[in-house]
């Protein structure tokens, strides 16, 4: 609610009655929201990962096999350098062992990281057409609930219910956007779909005559 001006405490309690009615039917608000838990929740995220690991289930296959792998190799070299290291501490050879295990590690997760990047690219193509209608749907929600400023989760100290906008955006948000695609097109990078971003390059086409 506004503050009272001087000039407001000076009106007769009579004349207030009708002026600290109206403030209070038009009260607004603080509220809190978790962003990340919004398109966690949102209707469009739930279905489009669940589609993901039935369209790209070779590619999950795959990677999940191969890091169990990799993994398993991981620890066998692991397990040799600490029971070598039990027998004889000043063992010559656990230098080139402990590299061997770090050679391992970073060869390891740079193989990893190069098979999920098509899994990575699908998630983050989904996750910018969401983020499209974001604004929107936090827009929506703060108008219906009368909220004047909205702060993020990790801000708060303590709260009052009602307080939490979260669910009600996931709702705007839902109503918005039900569903959006898992198959990018060959021409999409990431960023392309964010408010403001340039449009991706059309391929040229033949000149007219």
């Amino acid at each position: 609610m506004k503050l009272l001006t001087k000039s407001l405490l000076a009106v007769s309690a009579l004349a207030l009655v009708p002026v600290l009615a109206s403030a209070q039917a038009q009260a607004q608000e603080v509220a809190y929201s978790d962003v990340e838990a919004v398109i966690s929740l949102s209707a469009a995220a739930k279905k489009a990962f669940a589609d993901m690991r039935v369209t790209y289930k070779a590619q999950y296959d795959a990677l999940e096999t191969r890091n169990a792998v990799l993994k398993a190799e991981l620890n066998t070299l692991v397990v040799k350098y600490q029971a070598d290291a039990k027998i004889n501490a000043n063992n010559p050879t656990l230098a080139n062992q402990a590299k061997a295990i770090q050679d391992k590690q970073a060869a390891a997760e740079q193989e990893v990281n190069r098979l999920q990047q098509p899994i990575a690219r699908v998630e983050q193509f989904v996750l910018e057409q969401i983020d499209t209608k974001l604004d929107g749907a936090v827009s929506a929600a703060m108008t219906k609930k009368k909220v004047a400023l909205l702060i993020s989760r990790q801000a708060v100290i303590k709260n009052t219910p009602g307080t939490d906008l979260t669910q009600d955006i996931v709702n705007e948000l839902n109503v918005m956007l039900p569903g959006v695609s898992i198959v990018p097109p060959a021409n999409w990078q990431p960023g392309q779909n964010k408010p403001g971003a340039a449009p991706a390059p059309s391929t040229p086409q033949p000149l007219g005559r």
